[in-house]
């Protein structure tokens, strides 16, 4: 779409490459809607490689992990959310970077402290099997809930409850007309299908001036096409954790224990 704004720009010259070390493209929506995707972004001209990951990236070139070199100049890396550096002060068993909670979001070994969202493993007992809650907001938002009525009860004597959330469903945006969502288990594509994840967007937004907002640039986006011209990305200095997490301020584990033991509890 870019390319087509632009007539000098040689579109041979942009090559999109989507690689994914799952063996299906979106798993989670299943073997139907995944082959729809993979669909889509193939007419797009995307390749796409499954079962590989980047085992090398250079100046010019990425080594996948199965020995291929693809020629390459801009790396987009979409690894997921990463718990916040407090975890690693617990000294807690973890999963994955998060900690090991229960199911009521308690930390065994660690009277009176609950952990959710990012920075837990939240037990998932809707669906079983070991599963765990994935870190997103929705999750997070239902969990912050749950460990409320749990930190009440706990002051109360009562006792704790279990988090349990049977998810309704996926939807996922490819841009422009196309979509994929399995509401409640229904498979929709196309139109249909984003309109689905366009009205879940908006449900999920908070105020009324968000909503107007958003449904504007989506008006103006669909008549005017969108704007291509975007600022910030000529910040050349390499940005880590640290800029985003005061990582400073947290204390070490040994730091958490001689400060705990400094403490008294009074009555």
């Amino acid at each position: 779409a870019a390319a087509a704004r632009y007539p000098r720009l040689d579109p041979k010259l942009i090559k999109w490459h989507l690689i994914d070390i799952a063996p299906k493209l979106m798993p989670e929506l299943g073997d139907k809607l995944g082959a729809d995707a993979m669909e889509v972004l193939q007419r797009r001209g995307i390749e796409i490689s499954l079962g590989v990951s980047v085992a090398e990236a250079g100046p010019e070139t990425v080594t996948l992990t199965d020995g291929r070199e693809l020629p390459c100049r801009t790396l987009i890396w979409t690894a997921g959310v990463a718990a916040s550096p407090l975890v690693a002060t617990l000294d807690a068993e973890t999963v994955r970077g998060r900690l090991a909670v229960t199911d009521r979001m308690t930390l065994p070994g660690f009277d009176g402290v609950f952990a959710l969202g990012d920075a837990a493993a939240v037990p998932d007992v809707a669906t079983g099997d070991g599963a765990i809650c994935p870190p997103t907001a929705q999750h997070a938002q239902r969990q912050g809930k749950a460990v409320a009525d749990n930190l009440t009860a706990t002051l109360r004597g009562a006792p704790l409850r279990p988090y349990v959330h049977k998810d309704l469903g996926l939807v996922v945006d490819l841009g422009g007309k196309d979509a994929v969502s399995k509401p409640l288990g229904v498979e929709l594509k196309g139109i249909t299908a984003q309109a689905v994840a366009r009205g879940y967007h908006l449900m999920a937004l908070r105020t009324n001036v968000a909503k107007v907002r958003t449904v504007t640039n989506w008006l103006l986006n669909a008549t005017a096409g969108d704007d291509f011209v975007r600022t910030g990305f000529q910040i050349r200095r390499p940005a880590t954790l640290r800029d985003f997490e005061y990582t400073d301020s947290y204390l070490t584990p040994d730091q958490v224990r001689e400060h705990t033991r400094a403490m008294t509890v009074r009555h």
